[in-house]
């Protein structure tokens, strides 16, 4: 008996350890972890479409030529055999788009065909300038519609030594030679265009418009210096009020009482002086003006504002004008061609007055400007005059801030390359 109990027990033991191995064991399915698979969004690259005018090109011929002489839109049509009540419905759908009569000798106009068929055209098309363009449906639906060039605006900068003529400076450096006339606007109160001299500098940092690449329109300059014999002159464009100006460092505007010059562009034939060979007389005697040489019918400009004080002819002086400006200030100018205005009226500073010629002593074209100060004769170049409204006080902070930028391009540009730089 005490055998079998000890068998029993033993056998309970054992029953009991396999239970406990069996509940320490993991008996559920193993599942292998399978990563999932990596989605690729596949997405076909079209090629885009070439157009021209907003036309898609393929199946398309374009025929480009020019407005002739005395063409008209009826003509180009019709001479593409386009009937007269389609050319009729056109103009009537062009009402308030564009009237066909602003047509211009010499400007680019186009004819589209089909691949398939070039007797009759599909689209005619007239380019306004180089930006705007207007499209005519001739087939049905007949349309109209105005469509424009993408204009892309870019930052640029230039420095270049003065060799010869500014413009052609300008040109030879990449940059756009119409800066050469805003540089003589922009400092026409402060800068002589007619003293400047070979090795003196411009520096510009400008901006310009480009369409397809060419450049479209004027440039616009923010900021410049001229150097000439160590001395800087910066003019740095500045908005007050949304009215933008020119500005020196210090907050000064450019811009003067009066113009430094009453020609845009000439060279002085003859200075201020008061002891002078005449050409004509023969003799010494003193000259107290300053002539301008330039060609005949050239655009003479009131270097101020001002009322028109005389405005006649005498046998020395030809035709003339003489300008009271205020109590203390008059200006004349001689040897007219042309006298522009009359007698009482008043006029603003760059009104054109009168044409350059060669009347009264003179030996050839040019006009002789004379200032006075106080009822006295005075060499206006050596004047210093008053500017026009300076910085005002609420923005100070932000023209300084400003300006202080604009010192520092300019230095940089000013030691770059004598070639233009696009940012």
């Amino acid at each position: 008996m005490i055998q079998n109990k000890r068998t029993v027990a033993y056998g309970l033991l054992a029953l009991l350890a396999v239970a406990a191995v069996l509940l320490t064991v993991d008996l559920s399915p193993r599942v292998e972890y399978t990563p999932e698979p990596e989605v690729v969004e596949v997405v076909d690259t079209v090629p885009a479409v070439p157009t021209a005018y907003g036309i898609p090109l393929p199946g398309f011929v374009v025929e480009q030529e020019q407005v002739g002489r005395g063409a008209t839109f009826g003509d180009l049509l019709t001479a593409r055999g386009v009937p007269y009540p389609v050319i009729d419905s056109l103009v009537r759908l062009g009402e308030g788009k564009f009237d066909v009569r602003r047509m211009r000798q010499g400007n680019p106009i186009a004819f589209v065909y089909t691949d398939d068929d070039q007797r009759e055209p599909r689209y005619f098309v007239y380019e306004v300038d180089p930006v705007e363009h207007v499209v005519f449906a001739l087939t049905p639906p007949l349309d109209v519609r105005v469509g424009h060039r993408p204009v892309e605006t870019l930052r640029a900068e230039v420095s270049v030594p003065v060799t010869g003529a500014l413009y052609n400076d300008l040109a030879d450096a990449g940059a756009d030679p119409m800066l050469s006339m805003q540089l003589a606007e922009i400092y026409a109160w402060t800068v002589d265009f007619y003293r400047i001299q070979k090795g003196d500098r411009f520096t510009v940092i400008y901006e310009e418009q480009q369409v397809d690449g060419e450049r479209y329109g004027e440039p616009r300059v923010l900021a410049a210096r001229y150097e000439s014999d160590g001395v800087s002159k910066d003019a740095y464009r500045f908005a007050q009020d949304s009215v933008p100006d020119y500005f020196d460092p210090t907050g000064n505007s450019l811009r003067k009482a009066f113009l430094q010059a009453p020609l845009k562009y000439s060279r002085i034939s003859s200075g201020f002086s008061r002891k002078r060979f005449h050409p004509v007389q023969k003799r010494f005697k003193p000259h107290l003006g300053t002539d301008y040489a330039a060609p005949y019918g050239t655009p003479i400009l009131a270097v101020g504002d001002g009322t028109v004080e005389k405005a006649g002819y005498t046998a020395g002086n030809g035709r003339y004008v003489k300008i009271r400006h205020n109590g203390t200030y008059s200006t004349q100018y001689l040897h007219m061609r042309k006298i522009l205005v009359k007698q009482g009226q008043r006029v603003q500073q760059g009104d054109v007055i009168g044409e350059v010629g060669s009347t009264g002593l003179a030996t050839g074209p040019h006009v002789c400007f004379r200032f006075w100060k106080n009822g006295e004769q005075v060499d206006h170049r050596r004047e210093e005059f008053p500017s026009a409204e300076p910085i005002q006080e609420r923005y100070k902070a932000e023209f300084t801030r400003e300006a202080a930028n604009w010192m520092l391009a300019l230095e940089e540009a000013r030691h770059r390359a004598d070639q233009r730089v696009v940012f």
